[in-house]
């Protein structure tokens, strides 16, 4: 199954670096990353969601993994229509008159087309060590639940396209009636013309979540990310990241899943299994698990942790 990949959508969580996971040795940036890629050959990188990286991260992210791995990256909250922090962006890109104000926060229309497409050209040119060296999986565009699906945004998704060119792209719903009726139809239509990845969500069953299907629009492969069922903490507008994603799967509740990946996997070119569940080290003991019940190799020592005594850890 070379074409099968399990990994978590962080290697740097907060939570993830208290766990305990990473041994003592790891204690700098180069060490951490290299452990995460002795154990997983693929990661999501988060932080690009947040702020456009400097190039030279990514020079050092391919440095330090082996030949083979794959970054799976976030895309700039800006381009999946999200209000973005302006001490963030460019000083070259602010609007006139506006500062790197720390609390301000910008949206696409603040923006002229000509100073987006720079961004987007300069987000792009952030990855080119990614791409050079055969390392980027794909790009996500995670677009807010408050979003419906319109003509805009499949008009959007089309400029999407234009501007990325053959880059691998997956998009994920946040908001459940994309996925009804002649929106559903609409929408996975849209992915399909343009060669986009539908991204399968296993997270709370709630009336304004995703379901958990699992079509397959696009020629390159396909994506699962595994949220978690934390239901009382996605109803709760207080709830913070790290109580919205602390949830540790039974191996019960994943095995279905099992089936429906080796399927999956036997259809399409390339398919990534993301762990998002990310607090403490929930994320790795059920990638870690799904690893094994799907038959891929696992690190002894990674193996242990977590396998025998399937236990919840104390909160942190």
């Amino acid at each position: 199954m070379e074409n099968l990949r399990v990994g978590l959508c962080s290697w740097t969580d907060p939570g993830l670096l208290r766990s305990g996971w990473y041994p003592k040795e790891a204690r700098d940036a180069e060490k951490r990353l290299r452990h995460y890629a002795s154990r997983f050959d693929v990661v999501e990188v988060d932080s690009t969601y947040y702020a456009i990286p400097d190039e030279t991260a990514a020079w050092r992210w391919v440095a330090r993994t082996p030949r083979g791995f794959l970054f799976n990256v976030k895309v700039f909250g800006l381009f999946t229509l999200h209000a973005v922090a302006a001490k963030n962006l460019p000083s070259w890109a602010l609007p006139e008159g506006r500062k790197r104000d720390e609390t301000e926060k910008l949206s696409l229309r603040d923006f002229s087309q000509a100073t987006l497409l720079e961004i987007w050209e300069k987000f792009r040119s952030s990855l080119a060590p990614l791409e050079a060296m055969g390392k980027l999986g794909y790009l996500l565009f995670q677009f807010p639940p408050g979003i419906g699906f319109s003509r805009a945004l499949e008009k959007y998704l089309h400029r999407v396209r234009d501007v990325a060119g053959p880059v691998r792209i997956a998009v994920e719903a946040r908001n459940g009636a994309w996925l009804e009726g002649k929106t559903e139809e609409r929408f996975l239509g849209v992915l399909n013309d343009l060669n986009m990845a539908y991204v399968a969500v296993d997270e709370p069953f709630l009336p304004w979540t995703v379901p958990a299907k699992w079509p397959i629009t696009s020629s390159w492969g396909s994506v699962v990310r595994f949220h978690g069922r934390n239901s009382a903490a996605w109803e709760r507008k207080d709830a913070g990241v790290s109580e919205k994603f602390r949830y540790l799967y039974s191996p019960e509740e994943l095995h279905p899943w099992k089936k429906r990946i080796l399927e999956t996997a036997a259809r399409v070119e390339k398919l990534f299994v993301m762990f998002n569940n990310c607090y403490g080290d929930f994320a790795v003991r059920n990638a870690t698990w799904m690893k094994r019940t799907l038959g891929m190799p696992v690190q002894e020592a990674e193996a242990s942790q977590g396998m025998l005594d399937y236990g919840v850890p104390p909160a942190e």
